[in-house]
């Protein structure tokens, strides 16, 4: 996608007058009767603005095709109310919506005049006030200057905040280079969604609502208390169809994306760069205060806590008498017990650490954790929410949906699951979320005092986890104990053959070969610092977001700017060096060395293996409200001249070269 994506970023760069012309088509049609209802103008404005932010567009151009257009929608919408008069809501498209036009009017005569100005920031009304306004009679003059001002105003509210989105994504990307066109990606995906939901919460749509009518009639038709009921349930005079349909959307897209995610783990045992970047990355940030508290997390989602929960839920729903909701939700996690254990036998896939689990479990594709959590707080949220106002719903869904996250992000940070094992598990929580979701809307249980079951169910969790918490700590704290692994080899097999077996390029975070390792070095990394610092090199701290706060600072030369950090399979860097080449003012060598999983036995010596990067460094700078190093390609001349002084250095042994991909890697040793 991301490969598919950057074309258009490139042309719209080339071609900005394109850009402009679907900015204002844009404006214009969300400002036209009803046809505004269903553009998603946010979206694409708000983006437009990320691109001007990005560098891609230019501001003004932007802001005066964003005014233009929805100065010109809203006149067209008035002169259709003035020509037409009372006789323009028995007209198509407005003839469809007749409640959405009363509530228009509605709008119009408690705000007056004003109404043009506030009805363009109010879903669904604004794309009716114009032409309402217009069949009112309001004059032409107060109309243009109301438009005009308040057009102005909307547009500058809906493209500034994309333009502060572009800044913020244009200092990430150079922070990890393909990383802005990945969160781009992203941004789309999210807007996309956004403007789904958006339409489905509406419950405007002559189409969902005519498909709506032709289920709720097929149901009616049937025999069977049930039927009728679920009849009743998905009637577009229902107001919870829209929640039946919003539920089977998030249904359908989980499966679509169990089922892809499902598909790759059959079709391949290898992990994804992906995977073992994230990984590493997790390995990599492992200290012993958050070791302690990821441990306690994680067994919060351990079996037995899940187990007691879900049979406070259930027990809950059997007391009130909701037979057919218990019923339900036992199926569910009855059910994802089932896919779990089913899963896991299916694929076998080791997992990232042996933690000493037996059976079915010793595998980890899905994680059990993030399913069963996902499940089991998912019916939770649905059957407390359900009689609740939006707000409400809002908190209870946002109270679990954190539980589960950070149980989900306790597996990955203590090496129990890939990060894929985890997606999985909460698409499918997700799926038999929604599933629940689509039953408790269309045949709501009996009362359940869902405040009650909702403090009962917390009360049973935290008590049931407090008390295995108290029991196995000691034992968790020794399973989830972060392993050293090094994989020892003599130097004859590392120079012959091991050597190959390591990166020849650096895999930065989203799993991309970035530049050439020019060498791979066995020894310690404080001699070696202090051999090139006699060369003109200097060490640098490891970097910590503290070192990017002189970035903020656009004034800032490039020596008081760390190196900007470059991940390898999601490690930092171990040793950083940094050298100005004689005669230059504007750039800098950066010099990065990182760990590997390898290191070179011989009788009573130990030597870690280490790979060496070489890149340049220059100044860049974002609209004047920051300064960052951007990364280049290290020049043919640097690289031989840093070999020749790797291979002059005292200390240091070339043990061989070889050629990788056409570029050079020479293995080097230290020597007493």
């Amino acid at each position: 996608m991301i490969d598919y994506i950057q074309p258009y970023l490139d042309y719209f760069t080339a071609n900005p007058e394109w850009a402009l012309v679907i900015i204002f088509l844009i404006a214009l049609g969300e400002a036209l009767l009803i046809i505004g209802l269903f553009v998603p103008s946010t979206a694409v404005l708000v983006g437009a603005g990320v691109l001007v932010g990005t560098g891609h567009l230019h501001f003004w151009p932007v802001i005066i095709a964003t005014c233009l257009g929805c100065i010109v929608g809203d006149q067209f919408s008035y002169w259709a109310g003035r020509m037409f008069g009372q006789r323009l809501k028995t007209l198509w498209p407005l003839n469809h919506y007749p409640q959405l036009v009363a509530k228009g009017e509605d709008f119009v005569r408690v705000h007056g005049g004003k109404s043009i100005a506030i009805g363009r920031f109010v879903p669904g009304v604004k794309s009716v006030v114009p032409g309402i306004v217009g069949m009112f009679g309001m004059n032409q003059l107060f109309f243009i200057f109301v438009n005009v001002t308040s057009g102005i105003f909307w547009s500058f509210a809906h493209v500034v905040p994309g333009v502060l989105i572009g800044q913020g994504l244009a200092f990430a990307g150079e922070l990890s280079g393909r990383l802005l066109v990945v969160l781009l990606v992203l941004l789309l995906i999210l807007a996309f969604a956004g403007y789904v939901i958006r339409l489905a919460a509406a419950g405007v749509s002559p189409f969902l609502n005519h498909l709506l009518a032709r289920v709720s009639g097929w149901a009616a038709a049937r025999r069977g208390r049930s039927w009728h009921r679920f009849s009743r349930a998905v009637s577009p005079d229902n107001p919870r169809s829209v929640g039946i349909v919003l539920f089977a959307a998030i249904m359908f897209t989980g499966l679509v994306a169990l089922a892809n995610l499902g598909i790759r783990m059959a079709s391949s045992s290898a992990v994804s760069n992906m995977d073992l970047s994230i990984a590493s990355l997790m390995r990599e940030s492992r200290n012993a205060p958050a070791d302690e508290i990821m441990t306690v997390i994680t067994m919060m989602g351990d079996t037995v806590v899940m187990l007691a929960l879900a049979i406070a839920i259930v027990g809950w729903l059997i007391w009130h008498k909701a037979y057919r909701a218990a019923w339900a939700a036992g199926f569910a996690i009855a059910a994802a017990k089932v896919f779990e254990l089913g899963m896991k036998l299916g694929v076998q896939r080791v997992r990232p650490t042996e933690l000493g689990y037996t059976g079915a479990s010793f595998y980890s594709f899905p994680s059990g954790h993030a399913t069963m959590a996902a499940v089991i707080f998912g019916i939770l949220a649905v059957l407390v929410s359900h009689s609740m106002g939006r707000w409400g719903r809002a908190v209870v869904y946002a109270t679990c949906g954190i539980l589960v996250v950070v149980i989900a992000y306790s597996r990955i940070y203590l090496g129990a699951h890939w990060l894929s094992d985890v997606l999985a598990g909460l698409l499918f929580g997700s799926v038999m979320m929604a599933a629940f979701g689509v039953a408790v809307e269309a045949i709501p249980p009996r009362r359940i005092k869902p405040l009650g079951l909702f403090a009962t169910a917390l009360v049973v969790f935290l008590g049931a986890g407090a008390l295995h918490v108290a029991t196995g700590l000691r034992q968790a704290n020794e399973m989830y104990a972060m392993p050293e692994r090094q994989i020892l080899v003599p130097m004859s097999q590392w120079v012959e053959r091991d050597w190959a077996t390591l990166p020849a390029r650096r895999i930065d975070l989203a799993g991309k070969p970035e530049e050439s390792f020019i060498a791979q070095f066995a020894g310690e990394l404080d001699p070696l610092a202090k051999l090139l610092a006699a060369d003109g090199w200097t060490a640098t701290p490891v970097w910590t977001w503290r070192e990017s706060l002189p970035y903020l600072n656009p004034n800032a030369t490039l020596p008081e700017l760390a190196p900007k950090p470059a991940l390898h399979e999601g490690l930092k860097a171990r040793l950083t060096l940094t050298r100005v080449p004689p005669g230059e003012k504007d750039g800098r060598e950066v010099l990065r060395i990182y760990k590997t999983g390898l290191a070179m036995a011989e009788a009573s010596s130990y030597k870690p293996i280490y790979l060496i990067s070489l890149t340049r460094e220059v100044k860049t700078h974002g609209f004047d409200l920051y300064a960052i190093p951007a990364s280049r390609p290290a020049s043919a001349a640097d690289i031989e001249e840093l070999r020749g002084v790797l291979a002059r250095a005292q200390g240091l042994s070339i043990l061989a070269q070889h050629e990788r991909g056409g570029d050079r890697q020479d293995l080097i040793t230290a020597i007493p």
